[in-house]
């Protein structure tokens, strides 16, 4: 953490009254981007990330998290945000930053060239934004409480699944909440997206950008039946899987074995029941599997995430046009 003399007198004058916590992948670029952040507002506190790791109290001295890389930056972060705090709701408004050979829909910031950089964070210096909040997953796998920025996905590749989905009905009283099915299809795979997510992973998939934080995104991998994607009220969504046609057989089992004796791995005593589970059903989350063998979900999207966002941006300019057309 770097101090400042009378920071809290020179600082009335910003925007900014605390500090800022940067997010990044090396001390390196950690101190190169501090060196930019502080020719614009000198008495500033930076504070890295891994610092609030340590000590979450820390984190009080912050008014935004600035993350730098792409969009996977900020799932990481949020993510392990959640980790550590086990909630996202004390979580500082977040500043994406992308490095020059990064990608990010969600870019606020770009650290080339250095000009850029000094002129958006001019703008948040002087106040000129605006703080929007994001829709994130939330769910349970096999006891563990997990997130999704982008989306979640159940996934049963190479397999072939039957999937039904199903979505809490909102028409009726919150004491008598149900659910109903909303459609059942053949296909590899089906992921829940969020308004983030509709710029990741879903593209690849035939999804559809969406800047609405009241609707998720439904949406088939390699859909039999139906490639139909589906736009869903914010409500919990439940996903079923069925397996259909297992592709472990006698033969598969045996190529499993010639790879082990050839790379000289101890003999697995139970081969079956081993690719049974490397290639069953398996859970997604923000690209990263984290567990095997689930065949149900339930997917809750009641969470949302702070996120700075600079006044006429591509994105604040892009959600406008949504709310135009949504009128």
């Amino acid at each position: 953490m770097v101090k400042r003399k009378n920071a809290k007198k020179k600082l009335k004058r910003y925007a900014l009254t605390k500090g800022i916590c940067v997010s990044a992948k090396s001390l390196e670029e950690f101190r190169t981007v501090e060196k930019m952040i502080l020719k614009e507002a000198p008495d500033l506190n930076v504070i890295p990330f891994e610092n609030i790791l340590k000590q979450p109290n820390l984190l009080d001295q912050c008014d935004f998290i600035l993350t730098v890389g792409g969009d996977g930056s900020v799932a990481w972060l949020v993510g392990t945000f959640y980790k550590l705090f086990e909630s996202v709701s004390n979580l500082k408004p977040i500043i994406p930053t992308i490095r020059p050979e990064s990608v990010g829909y969600l870019k606020q910031l770009s650290l080339d060239p250095e000009e850029e950089f000094r002129k958006g964070f001019k703008q948040i210096i002087d106040g000129n934004y605006s703080i929007q909040h994001r829709t994130i997953l939330k769910t349970n796998v096999l006891g563990n409480n997990l997130i999704g920025v982008n989306e979640i996905l159940l996934h049963c590749e190479p397999h072939l699944g039957k999937f039904k989905v199903s979505i809490e009905n909102r028409q009726t009283s919150s004491a008598n909440k149900r659910e109903e099915i909303l459609t059942e299809t053949m296909a590899d795979g089906v992921m829940i997206s969020t308004s983030i997510g509709s710029t990741a992973w879903s593209l690849s998939y035939n999804g559809q950008i969406s800047l609405n934080e009241d609707s998720l995104q439904l949406v088939f991998i390699a859909g039999i039946h139906s490639t139909a994607n589906f736009i869903l009220p914010k409500e919990k969504i439940r996903l079923n899987l069925e397996l259909k046609n297992p592709v472990i057989t006698k033969e598969t089992i045996g190529a499993y074995n010639q790879f082990r004796e050839k790379f000289k791995l101890p003999k697995d005593k139970n081969p079956s029941k081993t690719l049974e589970i490397v290639y069953g059903p398996r859970v997604v989350i923000d690209g990263k599997v984290q567990a095997f063998g689930v065949k149900e979900l339930e997917i809750d999207p009641s969470l949302s995430i702070p996120f700075m966002v600079l006044n006429e941006s591509v994105v604040d300019k892009a959600r406008k046009l949504t709310k135009m057309q949504g009128n």
